[in-house]
């Protein structure tokens, strides 16, 4: 059986954020398997397009199950960077879904209640290191089609581990939002902050509705008084969390 991987992500402009991430994450798995053929996919048609203007093509998912296909390869899995089943998931990358394309779940079950799941948050809490007094705030994405219970599951985990840990999304239309957050920042008379993103690459989320120097996140907690260290790096930059991606290859690979 010829069997070939996918790497679909949402992409990035950036080079460097591309390849501090998602070609560190195709490095990887490459390495993991290195006699199954590896590709990449986009699903951000924009990125893709911007892309091609500077000389860098990279196909679309269905191009990329097409172009397969005519190489006679009997078996597809399609692997999401992607960390919640949201907008972007559910209308780019299930769709693919068949008896011969077998589509991954994003690391984030709508659950986050298995072994997986706690071993993901945990990963997730160690690649940012709070200093003194501090408490960690991640800020994910939100899914603006449906209410996302991810996040809010999430920081239930951190709630029954007791840790000062504190989960946001950018999205205005979901929750845990800008509000929901400070009121629970005061409840618990947090002063310092560590905010970091809970996004695989980060990219202009991070550059500015997260860390930007206008209504972002980070303008708006220090006008609430708040004291904010900003930490920029995306989770694909870290290895540990990359290596999730591995073993989610292994069970079906």
């Amino acid at each position: 059986m010829k069997q070939a991987i996918i790497l679909a992500s949402f992409g990035a402009l950036d080079s460097t954020i591309r390849e501090t991430t998602i070609n560190a994450l195709f490095a990887d798995i490459k390495s993991a398997f290195p006699n199954v053929e590896l590709r990449q996919a986009y699903t951000s048609n924009f990125i893709r397009s911007k892309l091609h203007d500077k000389g860098i093509d990279i196909l679309s998912i269905e191009e990329q199950i097409n172009k397969l296909k005519t190489e006679n390869f009997d078996r597809i899995v399609i692997l999401p960077s992607h960390l919640t089943p949201g907008e972007e998931f559910d209308y780019k990358i299930k769709i693919f879904s068949r008896d011969d394309v077998k589509v991954l779940n994003p690391l984030f079950t709508l659950n986050c209640d298995t072994d997986f799941d706690k071993r993901v948050f945990k990963i997730i809490i160690n690649c940012f290191k709070v200093v003194g007094d501090e408490e960690l705030l991640l800020i994910g994405h939100g899914s603006p089609h449906r209410h996302n219970p991810v996040y809010e599951n999430l920081q239930r985990l951190a709630d029954e581990q007791r840790l000062n840990v504190h989960i946001g999304v950018i999205e205005p239309t979901d929750k845990p939002n800008f509000e929901e957050v400070i009121l629970r920042l005061n409840s618990n008379k947090v002063t310092n902050i560590l905010l970091a993103p809970m996004l695989f690459n980060g990219g202009s989320h991070v550059s500015k509705e997260m860390a930007g120097d206008d209504d972002s996140w980070k303008t708006r907690l220090v006008e609430k008084g708040f004291n904010v260290r900003v930490c920029t790096e995306g989770l694909g930059s870290f290895e540990s969390f990359r290596e999730l991606y591995i073993d989610r290859l292994k069970g079906v690979i």
